[in-house]
């Protein structure tokens, strides 16, 4: 089941300050604004969600980036009496500002994010209990 769609988007133009714990300088940084989006479930296999690139507003918001993720809920066809446990997703930038970890690649054009994961089951014997993560 996925979750909420976290979308962030930036802006320039309605700024923040902040005080450097380093120095006790007033840092001003761009403000940020973070909604979620409920996904449409389309068939078995494809959840949708619509995202403007653009928010609008005297503050100019543009799309920074978006979070998904996904977690069993129910997986009764893999085992009885399982727990969901860690969940598993994606992270895009779209700008510099969200992409300074270097951690991101870049893609031009469409995206279609389609990976397989995989269940773990973790079972431990104090309590009988087993729970079921999904890992990429």
């Amino acid at each position: 089941m996925p979750f909420l769609l976290e979308i962030r988007y930036i802006s320039y133009q309605c700024q923040k300050k902040r005080v450097s714990g380093f120095n006790g300088s007033v840092i001003t940084e761009p403000g940020y604004n973070v909604i979620q989006l409920p996904l449409q479930k389309i068939n078995n296999d494809t959840w949708i969600s619509k995202v403007a690139v653009n928010g609008g507003d005297s503050c100019k918001w543009s799309l920074s980036a978006i979070n998904l993720g996904i977690e069993y809920i129910d997986a009764n066809h893999l085992g009885k009496d399982l727990v969901p446990g860690t969940a598993v997703g994606a992270s895009i930038a779209f700008d510099n500002d969200a992409s300074r970890n270097g951690q991101y690649t870049s893609i031009q054009g469409d995206l279609t994010l389609s990976p397989k994961y995989y269940p773990y089951i973790l079972e431990w014997n104090i309590m009988r209990k087993k729970k079921i993560n999904a890992f990429r």
